[in-house]
């Protein structure tokens, strides 16, 4: 009998605590559930915002814009921290011209003009596109005028120019984000939308396009982006990001800001090759 009652004592005790477990189970489900769920969506790339109606800058017949390039890495895996400034006009006679100024110019005239160009430490460099083909002209105590023989040697400069790299970071596939509102620039009414940078950076690497798939493939990580939009017009006049990974046309790695911006559209201004460009070195 009392081997009997011992063992109903035990039944009914296991038979309470398996009552009170799924009571304290059932009420907490429901926190661990929303715990669980708000864990997931804190690691998960963001909404990336809504889709920003441009008109793409090709539209414009010229235009005169500014890249400023900020990096902190290895360039060619050397320790590099400047800036590289580029200025570029374009009109619609096919000609071209990109003036680089900025700590980063030495390593950056070494690659688009060959080893000669690398022995001089230039105060600017102008890089000229004409129907006569393209000039590379180094200010330095001795300006010269280089003609590189393979046209290869300024693709890098072609990917860092700033239409270039305008239409690229306002692509459709990364054009999404949030109006913060109506702003003044230069004196022209613009709109200024937010870019969320893992967004950003999750879209460019599923992109259709293959320079911006790479650019984001090369991308460790992106800050949230400013952009400004004409708000006449509707296309990208200023673009303000900042990125961590590889970016290919400066063999650069690391931390690297870039700001864009347009400083006028359609004035078609002239561009002249300098005399000295007549004779130029062929390295």
């Amino acid at each position: 009998m009392k081997t009997a009652n011992r063992i109903l004592s035990i039944t009914i005790a296991v038979g309470v605590i398996a009552v009170v477990l799924t009571l304290v189970l059932s009420s907490a489900a429901p926190a661990f559930s929303s715990s669980f769920s708000a864990l997931l969506a804190s690691t998960s790339t963001p909404p990336p915002g809504d889709p920003i109606p441009l008109k793409p800058i090709t539209d414009l017949t010229s235009l005169n814009a500014t890249v400023n390039l900020e990096v902190d890495g290895l360039i060619n895996g050397k320790r590099a921290e400047g800036d590289l400034e580029a200025v570029l006009t374009t009109n619609d006679q096919g000609e071209s011209q990109i003036t680089l100024t900025g700590g980063l110019l030495g390593d950056i005239a070494a690659q688009v003009g060959g080893s000669l160009v690398g022995l001089f430490t230039p105060s600017s460099v102008d890089i000229y596109k004409v129907p006569e083909g393209t000039y590379v002209v180094v200010n330095s105590f001795v300006p010269i005028c280089v003609k590189p023989a393979d046209s290869k040697a300024t693709a890098a400069l072609d990917e860092m120019s700033p239409e270039s790299l305008l239409s690229m970071l306002t692509n459709s596939d990364v054009a999404n984000g949030k109006l913060v509102g109506e702003e003044t620039l230069n004196g022209a009414a613009v709109k200024h939308y937010v870019l969320d940078g893992d967004a950003f950076l999750a879209a460019a690497q599923k992109s259709s396009d293959p320079k911006l798939k790479a650019f984001g493939e090369a991308l460790w990580s992106a800050e949230d982006a400013d952009l400004f939009v004409d708000a006449k017009g509707g296309y990208p006049v200023a673009f303000s990001g900042g990125f961590s990974g590889s970016y290919e046309p400066l063999k650069f790695q690391g931390d690297f800001n870039v700001d864009i911006e347009l400083t006028d559209v359609n004035k078609n201004t002239p561009v002249t090759l300098p005399a000295k460009c007549n004779n130029p070195i062929t390295p």
